[in-house]
């Protein structure tokens, strides 16, 4: 499943291995936390000072950042590994602990997260809920002819990722200008670049000098994190190695949340400074992008339709996703608090859910 231990003597012993790959894991954490921090404030800034709005920036631009990981984790299993089961399972799983950490987020801030957030999210939610059954289905039953090599399922994802970002383009309203968000904090370098997001900005070259070092900023902070990943997630692998877990659950649990790391860093970032929408539609989008990257590992994986070649006992990562996602879509719907804890139930609900599930995959030693 993995490649060979490198960097540490032979004969060592067990606990000085474990220990090595927990130093490894902490010290990329803090990178990618790091890392996931920058993304959020300037993501954040770029949403409003083009007007694209945190749900558009977030779903595409943030979510596309922060599955670097998942893209090189899930290469990297079909080229060296040859392990396609890693692979999608891999992401599967992220897309089961994405969910998991977006009920973490609205908790800590007492159910205030998916009230505040546009009805938009549902949208990317529908889709990303769509585009992983298709997947899963594909699993179970391959629903057509190959494209070469390449599964004309993943083809299929693929361009229903696409057709959300252009629906989503289509239907986004010009951004409220920052400075009449109440519930944002406001620095004195945020500050300024609200007053240029406002009527001062008239022209798309006076948009590009406000926003270039924001995007510098944060292509810095996406080469950090596509960097440091790789190193984390062998970490993770090696510390689930030691434990001689199934594929399965190592794909759906120690891969799937080092991969989801650079996530929540970004959500909580962008939660902290009020940016609601971009914590929201990074995970969501994250989900919708977990599944376009199938065609570009379907492309690497040249041994014929990736997700025909996946043991089955993936779909029920797969399934698992779908239904963490369906929850988390009613709660963002109904956005309810109950009287007695006075937090959305859905937050509660998809923790539990997401435990009982994962206990079940690790049960099933796949």
């Amino acid at each position: 499943m993995s490649s060979p231990r490198r960097g540490l003597p032979q004969g060592a012993p067990l606990s000085t291995d474990l220990l090595s790959y927990l130093a490894v894991f902490a010290a990329m954490s803090a990178i990618i936390i790091g890392a996931g921090v920058l993304l959020a404030k300037s993501g954040d800034r770029i949403a409003d000072v083009t007007g694209l709005g945190g749900l558009l920036i977030g779903m595409v631009l943030v979510a596309a950042a922060t599955s670097l990981p998942e893209i090189a984790v899930a290469v990297s299993a079909v080229v060296t590994e040859d392990s396609p089961d890693l692979a999608i399972g891999n992401l599967f799983g992220s897309n089961m602990a994405n969910m998991a950490l977006l009920a973490v987020v609205d908790l800590l801030w007492r159910g205030r997260v998916w009230q505040h957030v546009g009805t938009g999210h549902a949208r990317t939610a529908a889709v990303g809920i769509s585009l992983t059954a298709i997947a899963v289905l594909a699993v179970l039953q391959p629903i057509g002819p190959a494209i070469g090599w390449v599964g004309i399922e993943s083809v299929i994802i693929f361009i229903g990722f696409i057709s959300l970002i252009a629906w989503t383009h289509r239907s986004s309203t010009p951004a409220v200008p920052t400075g009449e968000v109440s519930h944002k904090h406001v620095s004195a370098e945020d500050a300024q670049h609200q007053h240029l997001s406002g009527a001062d900005v008239t022209s798309r070259s006076a948009i590009l000098r406000t926003i270039r070092w924001d995007l510098a900023r944060f292509a810095g902070a996406a080469i950090v994190i596509l960097v440091s990943a790789p190193i984390l997630v062998d970490a993770a692998d090696g510390i689930a190695r030691e434990a001689q877990l199934g594929e399965s659950f190592v794909g759906a649990s120690f891969l799937a949340f080092s991969t989801s790391l650079p996530e929540l860093a970004t959500a909580i970032a962008a939660v902290r400074i009020g940016a609601f929408d971009l914590a929201v539609g990074s995970l969501l989008g994250s989900n919708a992008f977990n599944m376009a990257i199938i065609l570009i590992v379907d492309l690497f994986y040249t041994d014929g339709p990736i997700l025909s070649d996946v043991n089955m006992a993936q779909a029920f990562v797969g399934v698992s996703a779908v239904l963490l996602m369906s929850i988390v879509l009613a709660g963002i719907v109904h956005g309810a608090r109950t009287k007695a804890w006075k937090l959305e139930p859905g937050s509660g609900m998809t923790i539990v859910v997401y435990l009982v599930l994962m206990y079940m995959i690790f049960n099933s030693g796949a």
